[in-house]
């Protein structure tokens, strides 16, 4: 099969929603079709490491009769949905993409964001694949449907590449660098990536618990914000919007570390930059307060000296990758002071940031220097880890084609807190710049 009929528009949830409420489609039939996908295109694709069809069939029955009786449960109502394999999903094994935890008993329990999703009516169809407890190392089978012979990105690989390839129309991620906007981004799909640990991550295993995020990806914009809203917690989703000027003024974020960004990047940067002018929206430049490559660094500390405190034994482990048992034995090395400082820097940078973009409703950045490159390693995450350091909601939006015929994206980032505001303007910003698919 070749590369361009990898990648196929799984169905937009609003109107999977209407065709459901109108009876013209069921669950069921949702399912089978999802299933019919897979059969496709999953050997080329490689993105899940367990499906669970039966299991799947038993949720898509229950809820037909439900629709059939005039009952849905919310937005999500019969949609099949993968879950990122560090998530748990009771019945099926949480193996983390890791061979230290090959023989782990099945879940049995759901994690709570599963629940959330199966509260709005989701399908659980599976868990997809994912680097070795989220590292950066440990790549997974998964290819990108855009071009198999290069990396869908990671750590949520195989999340990103099942909606990409139109297996499913969303699936959960987790991000603790860039393992939600990356993959969205090279493999030409939407993600919204919460406020730092907003979602709750009961029945998720951890690597660095100070940035441990839940994501979801969907295919377009507003697929993923659709998703978004049904996970977000009553606290954001209720909290009073800040003050909203007309028209919207959105920052494009200048910092050093863009001089890594290929021309492609650059002009899809400058092209989003007019059309968001075109529509109405106030773009203005603003020089990052904080050198990136500063908090890039505290982020690393933090993050090893945690994943050494959570996983020590990995640091021995002859299952385990080489790099991932590397980061561990840095983390070990790596004292208390060192790690109160780092945390510290991030603090001081977040309320130095803050206070330098207050004129603007959100932030937009490149989601990596180039498109996603050949071979299985995750790719580059350093424009992405600034902003996922500094905590705030980010929306992965599609926006162009690369070298090879692979995407391209840009972020659409908020301050913390801010995940409902960030979630309505995703929609404007989209209608100006989401490329068509």
């Amino acid at each position: 099969m070749s590369a361009g009929r990898l990648v196929a528009d799984p169905g937009s949830i609003e109107e999977i929603g209407r065709a459901i409420a109108d009876r013209r489609i069921d669950p069921v039939g949702l399912l089978e079709s999802a299933l019919r996908r897979i059969e496709a295109v999953e050997k080329d694709v490689r993105g899940w490491c367990l499906l669970d069809p039966e299991r799947a069939l038993a949720q898509a029955q229950s809820l037909r009769r439900e629709a059939e009786a005039g009952r849905l449960r919310g937005p999500l109502h019969g949609v099949p949905v993968a879950v990122k394999d560090v998530i748990d999903v009771a019945g099926l094994p949480t193996r983390a993409g890791s061979a230290t935890r090959a023989h782990i008993p099945p879940s049995t329990i759901d994690a709570y964001v599963v629940t959330l999703l199966r509260t709005a009516g989701a399908v659980i169809l599976g868990k997809a694949h994912t680097t070795e407890f989220a590292y950066f190392d440990g790549p997974p089978p998964t290819r990108n449907p855009h071009n198999v012979g290069h990396t869908p990105g990671g750590s949520s690989a195989g999340p990103a590449a099942v909606v990409a390839a139109g297996m499913v129309p969303l699936s959960l991620g987790t991000q603790t660098a860039g393992s939600v906007n990356r993959p969205a981004a090279y493999c030409g799909i939407a993600a919204f990536k919460p406020s730092t640990r907003a979602w709750s991550r009961f029945g998720v295993v951890p690597f660095a618990p100070s940035f441990d995020t839940v994501g979801v990806f969907g295919h377009r914009v507003a697929d993923a914000v659709a998703a978004a809203r049904v996970l977000m917690p009553a606290y954001l989703r209720d909290r009073p919007r800040l003050s909203t000027p007309s028209p919207s003024t959105v920052g494009f974020i200048d910092d050093p570390i863009l001089s890594a960004a290929s021309a492609a990047v650059a002009d899809t940067l400058r092209e989003a930059a007019d059309k968001l002018g075109g529509s109405g929206v106030r773009v203005n430049q603003c020089v990052s307060p904080v050198p990136f490559a500063d908090i890039v660094g505290w982020h690393k500390t933090v993050i090893e000296y945690e994943v050494a405190r959570a996983h020590p034994s990995l640091e021995h482990a002859a299952e385990a990758s080489a790099g991932l048992r590397e980061a561990v034995g840095r983390g070990r090395m790596i004292g208390d002071q060192s790690y109160v400082d780092a945390c510290r820097a991030l603090n001081a940078a977040r309320e130095r940031f803050r206070t330098a973009t207050a004129e603007f409703q959100a932030l937009i950045f490149p989601t990596a220097p180039d498109a996603a490159p050949a071979g299985m390693k995750t790719g580059d995450p350093r424009f992405i880890v600034p902003f996922t350091a500094l905590g705030g909601p980010i929306v992965s939006i599609p926006v162009g084609i690369g070298a090879h015929g692979l995407p391209l994206g840009l972020m659409l980032i908020g301050a913390p807190g801010q995940d409902a505001a960030i979630a309505d303007m995703a929609g404007e910003i989209a209608r100006a710049i989401e490329r068509p698919r």
